[in-house]
């Protein structure tokens, strides 16, 4: 692949962050927000509905399997800008050790897998969606893991009730029996918003451009609000598909683009046709995953089967979003 020969040689842009994008983002998450009455219903009567579920595996399949297709492009791209040359056979070899020996872990002790699944996604989506800030090491690790326990908790406060027997059959217990988390759901929620907008406050007081808080503190609001009002997972597919997959995508596709004076991203269809071989196979295995969980008469299963798919797959391929994003991010003040 010609592609494979070109070093990274500029930072990833701001993903969803351009202007252009992250309007008709805004504007569709938005409108879900506000059709999205199915969360009260969620969380009153404790179940997950079958839309919003069949919404989930669509957007996990289409746009969360595909964004990490590429990890083997985005590894050897990264390591070719310091000089150094990786083995694809090497590369795959490791990537699939560390999905076996993590399902090891949950096999054998699935509370720890799933503690380990948790601070996984709390430091990667925080680090996805706030690492196009490149500020100082301090202050971005802050602001990243501020933004990560917003997403993660969140959808889970709002919407106990309906979670808790997903965290249970994923060994975590019965969040819903904790009387502190349960009988006190608003005063968390306002919590997990809080601290993002404590800690993000004082990022912006020190290194701050106008548009840049106005955009997150828009995003922020638009969230908070689709998490409160919408079954936990269709509002985590929105984010999950649109703030997360979407901005990675975007932020891959530039890192990969040829540079040349008339294109510097790589083209969908160029993508497309490269992430399709990957994101086929493992889309295919987590079909097979959660099949078994329904074919043993487990259909409870079949959420906790998924999400243990998508935690193999995540540990590897926060491994290179890491290195990604690792000389990125210097001293530089927010960008507009």
């Amino acid at each position: 692949m010609t592609q494979n020969s070109v070093r990274l040689t500029s930072p990833p842009r701001a993903g969803i962050h351009q202007p252009k994008i992250f309007g008709p983002v805004v504007a569709v998450t938005v409108l879900v927000a506000l059709v999205g009455s199915g969360g009260q219903q969620a969380g009153a009567s404790g179940s997950l509905s079958v839309w919003s579920i069949l919404v989930l595996f669509f957007v996990i399949a289409v746009f969360g399997i595909p964004h990490g297709a590429v990890d083997h492009l985005v590894a050897a791209r990264t390591q070719a800008a310091r000089g150094a040359v990786i083995s694809t056979l090497g590369f795959n070899v490791r990537y699939l050790g560390a999905m076996v020996a993590y399902g090891v872990v949950w096999l054998a002790v699935p509370g720890l897998a799933l503690g380990i699944f948790l601070l996984l996604a709390v430091h990667h989506f925080g680090q996805s969606d706030l690492a196009y800030l490149r500020l100082s090491p301090v202050s971005q690790m802050a602001v990243q893991w501020s933004r990560g326990v917003f997403v993660i908790g969140a959808p889970l406060i709002a919407h106990v009730a309906a979670i808790s027997p997903v965290i249970s059959n994923l060994g975590g217990g019965e969040p819903a029996a904790w009387s502190w988390l349960a009988d006190n759901g608003g005063m968390w929620f306002l919590f997990v918003i809080g601290q993002h907008l404590l800690i993000g406050g004082a990022v912006a007081l020190r290194a701050a451009h106008p548009a840049t808080v106005r955009r997150e503190a828009l995003g922020l609001a638009v969230l908070a609000v689709l998490f409160w009002r919408t079954d936990p997972l269709l509002g985590f597919a929105v984010y999950f598909g649109l703030w997360h997959s979407v901005a990675h995508l975007l932020v891959v596709m530039d890192a990969l683009g040829p540079r040349t004076a008339s294109q510097q991203a790589l083209r969908v269809r160029e993508f497309v046709r490269i992430a399709a071989p990957r994101s086929l196979i493992s889309v295919v295995a987590t079909i097979v995953f959660a099949g078994v969980a329904v074919m043993n008469g487990r259909s409870e299963l079949l959420l906790p089967a998924v999400f243990v798919m998508v935690s193999l797959l995540t540990l590897p391929h926060m491994v290179v979003v890491e290195q990604l994003w690792r000389g990125t991010i210097g001293k530089s003040p927010l960008v507009r």
